[in-house]
């Protein structure tokens, strides 16, 4: 019997007048054969919290359906900054997963800055070249590069000008697959708003010019006024406004309620309680409470407050009075389990109610979007100036639900959104994403929910609890303190111990 223990492989495998070089040269070749075996058949098991680098059975199942070739291509600069090697050879893998999955992809890394061809084919896709500062001999240096991606299906071409969000990869990529190989836009309708066409006057400017891109949109009618008495389900959602004076009669809430149950799909931009221009608030008579309430969520008739509010110019012309306003709501207390938050760092919610859902056997409801704790609501007597909002007691500080799902068994899905002015024009600022929230949620209901499945990448962050100032002053002062003590009575012993 071999004792693996004392084995001699020189004497087990007879080398013994072999020469030393011969061995190394024999060993040498074996690890290269061996090397070159194993990297034709790539194992990679993923044991990331939530599957943060595998792609997501949704994903699977879209590019598994190609009819034709897809082309990705990554357009690198070399010359990229150092900290940005790392995320290089993550974006790669992650294309690579995608090679995998599917014979029909093909996966091209291009350098603009070395290959002139690859150069102008950046610019002629307008791929950007993006700014990147680095910190070089004691100096920040400013490097431009590229790095973004092109693909291309059958005569469609799309972009994502920057991959540097490795999150939201996943979500960017196979939405893009998705829309390219899908062969006629989705339609979706818009209802309790006329449409407006001088854009001056226009509130919904930018959504109908982005929206357009992706969707064929149209402005519908379905009320007693109306030849059109149906939601047509060639739409595959509809979103539904609340304009503080709208009130939907009997036969729109029949055509909304016929068009859900037929799986129809709907998102709700309506208020709780009605505000008008000049801050006075009237009892919201859009007559959707009860349809709402079908579907297991309760739009509460009040506003939600937070400290975590946007800063509202109250002034005029002649004088500016710039104030955080808590009645505007500012969050990124979102689902991690869903897919539409893939590049929404933070939404914005003026004068927003809340939710509260009442679970029912038929009903699949989830909750989307919360505020921060500290918020509080007001109900009944409001106090909206903002030099006279009254304090929140301490009690009255907790998370609020301000966006919610509903799907009712063999039928549609809603979403709500109690904000009439979630997506206006003028309440849209550059640090809220509530424009690219509402296209993610467009896009999961129009494609059927053939995007659902598709996760933010689970990368953990483990940010440090909130302390109060006694308890940070105490971690300062021993991390002051405590080594030089500790060194301190270490020499004292040492010293003790020689006399």
């Amino acid at each position: 019997m071999i004792s693996f223990k004392k084995i001699n492989l020189v004497k087990f495998l007879k080398f013994e007048a072999v020469e030393t070089k011969v061995i190394y040269l024999l060993v040498f070749t074996v690890f290269i054969i061996a090397n070159l075996l194993v990297s034709s058949f790539p194992l990679r098991i993923d044991f990331s919290s939530g599957g943060a680098y595998s792609l997501s059975s949704s994903t699977k199942k879209i590019v598994k359906n190609l009819d034709d070739v897809l082309n990705i291509k990554f357009f690198v600069s070399s010359d990229i900054p150092t900290r940005l090697l790392p995320l290089k050879n993550d974006v790669l893998d992650f294309l690579n997963e995608y090679k995998k999955e599917s014979k029909k992809i093909n996966v091209k890394v291009l350098d603009p800055k070395k290959d002139e061809k690859a150069l102008n084919e950046a610019k002629e896709l307008g791929l950007p070249e993006l700014q990147f500062s680095q910190l070089e001999k004691d100096k920040y240096a400013v490097t431009n590069v590229y790095f973004g991606l092109a693909i291309n299906y059958a005569d469609k071409k799309e972009i994502l000008p920057q991959v540097t969000d490795l999150e939201s990869l996943e979500y960017n990529i196979t939405s893009i697959i998705y829309k390219l190989t899908n062969k006629e836009l989705a339609k979706i309708a818009v209802l309790g708003k006329n449409e407006v066409f001088n854009p001056q006057e226009d509130d919904l400017v930018t959504f109908k010019k982005i929206a357009r891109q992706q969707f064929i949109l149209d402005f519908i009618d379905v009320s007693t006024l109306s030849a059109q008495k149906e939601i047509p389900l060639t739409y595959k959602t509809v979103l539904v406004f609340d304009d503080g004076k709208k009130e939907y009669d009997g036969q729109e809430i029949e055509a909304l309620k016929k068009y859900l149950k037929e799986k129809g799909n709907a998102i709700f931009f309506v208020d709780g309680v009605w505000l008008q221009e000049n801050l006075f608030t009237t009892e919201a008579n859009h007559n959707l409470f009860s349809l709402l309430e079908d579907y297991g969520l309760s739009l509460q008739k009040d506003f939600v407050l937070s400290t975590s509010s946007e800063l509202v110019n109250f002034g005029n012309q002649i004088v500016q009075f710039l104030t955080a306003y808590p009645f505007w709501v500012k969050t990124n207390n979102f689902n991690p389990k869903i897919s539409y938050f893939s590049n929404i760092s933070q939404l914005t919610y003026p004068w927003a109610s809340s939710i509260t859902l009442k679970k029912k056997e038929d009903l699949k409801l989830q909750e989307l979007v919360k505020t921060t704790k500290k918020s509080w609501q007001q109900k009944d007597n409001f106090v909206l100036d903002p030099q006279r909002i009254p304090e929140p007691n301490l009690n009255d500080l907790k998370e609020f639900l301000i966006t919610a799902s509903s799907a009712k068994k063999n039928e549609g899905k809603i979403v709500l959104i109690p904000c009439s002015r979630f997506i206006l024009e003028r309440y849209q600022n550059r640090t809220a994403d509530n424009l690219e929230f509402t296209l993610n949620l467009l896009n999961d209901l129009a494609s059927g929910g053939a995007l659902s499945g598709i996760r933010q990448r689970a990368i953990s962050f483990y940010p440090l609890p909130d302390l109060s100032e006694q308890q940070k002053d105490l971690f300062k002062y021993l991390n002051i303190f405590l080594l030089p003590s500790l060194l301190a009575v270490i020499g004292g012993i040492k010293l003790i111990k020689r006399k």
